[in-house]
């Protein structure tokens, strides 16, 4: 019985495996970005929340659907970026821009989410979105100009 109940979990294990190298390529270091940047933010925007007394299940819920949506459009980038490698010779162009433009949106919001809290906004951590916008506009991302107008100074 647990030789089963270990065989199926590995199995199960193999599975996810398969389906995560398909949808998102492997792991690399900015998607384990995103990853910490989806869940502080929507950890701090609770906490923002329940500072000022907003704190609602609804709005949670939803946010969480928001945030697997954000997984969701980084694995359509990436099968983008499949058919642009096979058809033009163009690798990993897509993703890595859908990438940069979540960190730096969540980023913000951690920072705007931080404000509610009266926190402090370190000077390295302002640098840092200036440079992940500054690589979006690299790969000439028009969002980057929505993302310039919420620039944290």
């Amino acid at each position: 019985m647990i030789d089963m109940i270990i065989n199926t979990a590995k199995t199960g294990t193999a599975a996810l495996a398969v389906v995560f190298s398909y949808l998102f390529g492997g792991w690399s270091v900015s998607l384990l970005a995103l990853v910490v940047f989806v869940v502080a933010d929507y950890l701090t925007g609770i906490a923002a929340s329940a500072y000022e007394g907003k704190l609602s299940s609804r709005i949670g819920f939803w946010g969480i659907g928001k945030k697997v949506f954000i997984f969701g459009i980084v694995a359509v980038a990436h099968v983008i970026d499949l058919v642009l490698l096979d058809v033009a010779g163009i690798d990993e162009f897509v993703m890595t821009a859908t990438i940069y433009f979540y960190i730096v949106n969540e980023l913000v919001s951690i920072l705007e989410n931080a404000g509610r809290l009266n926190l402090p906004i370190p000077g390295a951590i302002k640098k840092a979105i200036n440079i992940f916008q500054g690589r979006l506009k690299d790969y000439d991302e028009p969002q980057a100009d929505e993302l310039k107008e919420k620039k944290v100074d």
